[in-house]
């Protein structure tokens, strides 16, 4: 459960600061990393060093649903079937259904979305999410594309979210995640200050803008589809 060094209430969104006492140990949480479509993801510091806590939330997302499901038992699901067909994943330590977290190693290189930006995307870091997509499609699923679920070390690409849905050819690499991958100007808006409407046709849309990058999508898709 979370404990609290500060005034206020303790909720997934204002967790920064705050001490997690798992079973495996006290983690302190010492920063925000992202949030998701089911969760906060902090870095933080405990008996194993360096880990990443993933805290559940409730809010609402306008383009994706859950249904009654408990959002850890699909996380460990979904883990366990990404190790089965070899996709690079952090390890999971472990999960706790009761109090809504789990904690995985920290992976400790750059996002995809800081290459991005910065336009130093590596042609092996494209062609690896390209196999993992492939192996991907022939079992029959997606994983969340958008750069952010992915770190680069040491010339391997990571899927750092276990999140993966039925294979969808409308939100697969080709057809979604690859024009985030394209968007640099768009994505340092968006990470800077939170524009949405930089990445995506609406604010609440999870559809990419498209146009300007087709050139560049239809290039990678060519070379390593």
């Amino acid at each position: 459960m979370l404990i609290n060094h500060r005034d206020g209430e303790i909720s997934p969104a204002n967790a920064e600061g705050c001490q997690l006492n798992s079973r495996i140990g006290v983690f302190t949480l010492t920063e925000l990393l992202g949030r998701g479509k089911s969760a906060y993801s902090y870095l933080a510091e405990g008996p194993e060093g360096q880990v990443v806590v993933k805290l559940m939330h409730h809010e609402p997302c306008p383009y994706y649903d859950f249904g009654d499901n408990n959002k850890v038992d699909l996380e460990v699901a979904a883990y366990q079937r990404l190790q089965q067909l070899g996709i690079a994943v952090p390890e999971l330590l472990i999960h706790d259904r009761e109090h809504g977290y789990l904690i995985k190693t920290f992976l400790d290189g750059p996002t995809v979305t800081e290459l991005v930006i910065a336009q130093a995307l590596d042609e092996a870091c494209v062609a690896q999410v390209f196999a993992m997509a492939n192996s991907l499609q022939s079992a029959g699923l997606n994983i969340d594309y958008f750069p952010d679920n992915f770190v680069w070390l040491q010339g391997r690409l990571f899927y750092v979210d276990y999140e993966h849905n039925p294979y969808d050819s409308h939100w697969d690499l080709r057809n979604w995640g690859l024009y985030y991958w394209a968007n640099s100007e768009g994505m340092k808006r968006f990470k800077q200050n939170g524009q949405v409407d930089a990445i995506n046709i609406a604010i609440d849309s999870g559809e990419p803008i498209k146009a300007p990058f087709e050139v560049q999508v239809a290039a990678w898709a060519s070379k390593y589809e």
